[in-house]
């Protein structure tokens, strides 16, 4: 007989309910509170789990709810509870007939999204800051401030990313760990500490949940949807805790892991299937927590057909599995700096909806230090959800503004998404790379002699007759040197001038307001190539495009 990890989801009594909301890291089940039911081995250490009551809105909108389609009890009254436990299969039918019971489903092993980490890079993440236009976002002040970052991984390490360069804030009060002895922010140096780097390049100033949904093993880092659903209650409660009257709550929350194999699930069609069933409770808390605002990012996954992880079993086809491909989340593939799709990154269509992935992110770069390269659909995911954070810096979540709900935000990345691949959407890349240039406010640009009227009437420098082109739009864009103005210096994008323009005091800033305008404005067609598909990543088409052009997925 095959044995099973299940998800029990059973009916609510009182005593449930009050161990649910007593639940912490060192709770324990009572099995008193759970049927005793022949074939049914109870995990004592699970304490219950409430799992809110979602309803579509109308018939229409069943089964596949998204966006406000969805309406979500959090009444105690209301909920279901989940325990887990092992049980054989054949054993399944009989314990989803108690009468305690509403439901028996797949607790899915699930585990990082890293490939090849030693590969080596291509570029750094400072490629990746120019190409999301980081300067400006950064001007316009989209940075992350007042935005909360959930990592739902392996941990955080606060000290790596500091002294690499990138301190970030966390919050431990509202970060969450499955089991005592786990400090949030104090993670052994892994996958999670990579994704919080990652996030950070494009929302710096974000504050960061340390959510250790996965932990080490003897294979990796994994973990069972069954502490998912925990981990998405607790952010559930982040998003309804009371706040202060105007108080705005930005949630964006990062998934960087999946099931790899449809072996790892009970089979499509049977009512405990995850992969492509709405009805499994981690589909259905995914759905509730994107109700109550959050930004919901799952990676693809690493089963691109071209290069496939070899934990996919060489399965390619319809590999977006469960929530990573669900309608109320953004789902990300990955393209390296060139724009060129990764061979590894899961193609479409999805189990749960069809049009996925929905854009892609950048990876495999050289990054985080974690390893060799940040990559796999891993790191793209992230960096995405950076730039989401960057928008709700702006544009933050407040409840009945149909213009901030993540619905809206999801819409705004697809359509602001800069198209690779055949026309529109399609399964390679989704509607394209993520395009956060575009995410930048335009607000009309003061002229050169308004903004320093001395180095425009002064001699002997006269300005604008040695550079008319500066003075007037169109400025000069990346790509397209000017007389006089180098664009190619510096990994910060700075131009170089000559050196008399000191002798002119504000000479440098005004170069550097002027080829900044026509950053903000420009194309970035310095970097950009003709995007194709199929590289392998993982060294293995070296021949083809040298090895520090292999990209990794």
């Amino acid at each position: 007989m095959t044995k099973r990890n299940i998800i029990i989801e059973l009916k609510h009594t009182a005593d449930l309910a009050s161990a649910a909301v007593a639940a912490s890291p060192e709770a324990t089940l009572d099995t008193a509170l759970v049927p005793k039911i022949a074939g049914l081995t109870i995990d004592k250490s699970f304490a219950p789990a409430s799992l809110p009551s979602t309803t579509p809105t109308s018939a229409m909108d069943a089964p596949y709810v998204s966006g406000w389609k969805l309406d979500v009890s959090l009444d105690p009254k209301d909920a279901t509870y989940i325990v887990r436990g092992e049980a054989d299969e054949s054993k399944i039918e009989e314990i989803a007939a108690h009468k305690s019971v509403v439901g028996v489903y797949a607790d899915v092993a699930i585990e990082e999204a890293i490939i090849c980490p030693g590969s080596p890079p291509m570029g750094t993440h400072l490629d990746v800051e120019r190409l999301l236009c980081v300067p400006a976002l950064g001007r316009a002040g989209m940075n992350g401030t007042g935005v909360l970052v959930a990592i739902v991984d392996t941990g955080i390490n606060q000290a790596h990313l500091a002294a690499r360069g990138r301190p970030i804030t966390v919050d431990v009060a509202r970060s969450w760990v499955p089991a005592a002895g786990m400090t949030p922010g104090a993670a052994p140096v892994s996958h999670g500490t990579m994704c919080a780097f990652d996030a950070a390049i494009a929302a710096p100033r974000a504050t960061f949940l340390d959510i250790q949904l996965l932990r080490s093993s003897a294979v990796g880092f994994t973990g069972l949807l069954s502490d998912a659903v925990r981990a998405y209650r607790h952010l559930i409660n982040v998003m309804t805790a009371p706040r202060r009257i105007g108080e705005a709550r930005s949630l964006v929350v990062n998934n960087s892991w999946g099931m790899f194999h449809p072996s790892w699930d009970l089979p499509v069609g049977h009512p405990g299937n995850y992969s492509d069933n709405p009805n499994h409770p981690f589909n259905r808390i995914v759905g509730a927590l994107e109700r109550e605002g959050a930004d919901i990012l799952f990676a693809a996954g690493n089963c691109g057909a071209n290069c496939p992880d070899g934990r996919c079993q060489n399965v390619t086809a319809n590999a977006i599995y469960g929530a990573n491909g669900h309608p109320s989340v953004l789902t990300i593939g990955g393209v390296d700096i060139s724009n060129t799709r990764v061979g590894y990154s899961s193609q479409g269509p999805g189990r749960l909806s069809r049009n996925k992935p929905d854009l892609c992110g950048y990876t495999h770069f050289a990054g985080s230090g974690v390893y060799a390269a940040d990559g796999g659909t891993s790191a793209a995911t992230p960096v995405v959800a950076g730039v989401v954070a960057a928008l709700r810096t702006k544009l933050p979540f407040i409840p009945g503004n149909p213009a901030a709900t993540p619905a809206a935000i999801r819409a705004r990345l697809r359509t602001t998404a800069r198209d690779l691949g055949t026309a529109g959407f399609d399964f390679d890349h989704g509607f394209g790379v993520v395009g956060a240039c575009a995410l930048v406010p335009r607000t009309p640009l003061p002229s050169i002699c308004q903004r320093f009227p001395k180095l425009c009437s002064e001699r002997p420098w006269d300005f604008c007759r040695r550079f008319p082109h500066l003075c007037r739009p169109p400025f000069p864009q990346p790509g397209a040197p000017r007389p006089g103005f180098d664009l190619t210096g510096g990994d910060e994008w700075e131009p170089a001038v000559p050196a008399d323009f000191d002798e002119a005091g504000d000479g440098l800033e005004m170069v550097s307001e002027a080829w900044y305008a026509g950053y903000d404005t420009g194309t970035q067609a310095s970097v950009a190539k003709k995007p194709k598909t199929g590289g392998c990543g993982c060294g293995c088409d070296g021949e083809k495009r040298g090895a520090a052009r292999t990209s990794q997925e």
